[in-house]
């Protein structure tokens, strides 16, 4: 009789397999729930090798969500950049993006994220970064369009601010007050609307 021998995985492969076990704990449900114990029975290994292999859980938690925010940003980039109409219709775009189309784990993973960057300093670096670089897209889209001619968007970063700040909130309303997302969807869109002087209906789907 013969017995199937155990393959060692290297301390790369190792890592991998630590790293997808907590970001699949992150999406499931939020940062918060990515802790030593958890990431360890995901991988079927002792929590004592988790921080072996990731040196501290702050920073495997800051890299997190480092990686599914910037790639949220890249999707809404790529979506935005592929309109083929003219500036209104990149904002449109840019507000499915943000608000009607977004995705319940990743709000998940960023209402953890501002809470939990009080007691991590490496979060709170990477979630300042990481919203930064969205105020700076969405100034961008806005600032576009004010330069074209298609609306009025003179102080594009505050706007950007502003709509951030309104996706950040329906994000942690979602958590807590489900079915009432879309009343504030057209809430939101049509005072972006407004700030930009363009009709209300413009901005509708």
């Amino acid at each position: 009789m013969t017995t199937s021998k155990r393959v060692r995985k290297s301390p790369d492969e190792r890592r991998a397999d630590v790293y997808g076990a907590a970001r699949s704990i992150a999406l499931e449900s939020g940062l918060s729930a990515v802790t030593q114990r958890a990431v360890a029975e995901r991988v079927g290994v002792a929590p004592a090798l988790v921080t072996h292999y990731v040196n501290r859980m702050e920073l495997l938690v800051a890299e997190i969500f480092h990686d599914i925010a910037s790639e949220e940003l890249e999707s809404v980039r790529a979506s935005v950049e592929a309109v083929e109409g003219g500036d209104i219709e990149r904002v449109l775009a840019l507000l499915h993006g943000l608000i009607r189309d977004y995705r319940r784990d990743v709000a998940l993973v960023w209402l953890d994220g501002w809470s939990l960057s009080r007691r991590n300093d490496e979060l709170a670096s990477t979630l300042v970064a990481e919203a930064r670089a969205w105020e700076d897209f969405v100034a961008g889209v806005f600032a576009h369009g004010h330069a074209s001619g298609a609306f009025s968007a003179p102080d594009p970063l505050a706007l950007a601010r502003f709509v951030v700040g309104a996706t950040d909130g329906l994000s942690a309303q979602s958590a807590v007050w489900a079915g009432y997302e879309e009343e504030t969807v057209q809430y939101v869109m049509r005072t972006v609307a407004g700030l930009l002087g363009i009709p209300a209906e413009t901005l509708s789907p």
